[in-house]
């Protein structure tokens, strides 16, 4: 499985169980993109809730 499949499978996953709750845009900053994986895969597992900009941003 490529990354590409792998993130989109993720992606898929968390918008199944919580919608869309974050700006698209962010995957386009490296850095933003590591946090949104990482925090989509937290709240995915229980350990959070919903992932928003502010989450990643952190503004």
């Amino acid at each position: 499985m490529s990354d590409e499949q792998g993130l989109i499978m993720l992606i898929q996953q968390y918008a199944s169980k919580f919608g869309i709750t974050f700006s698209s845009s962010l995957m386009d900053n490296e850095e933003h993109k590591q946090k949104l994986l990482m925090l989509m895969m937290d709240a995915i597992n229980g350990k959070r809730g919903p992932v928003t900009d502010q989450d990643v941003t952190g503004a």
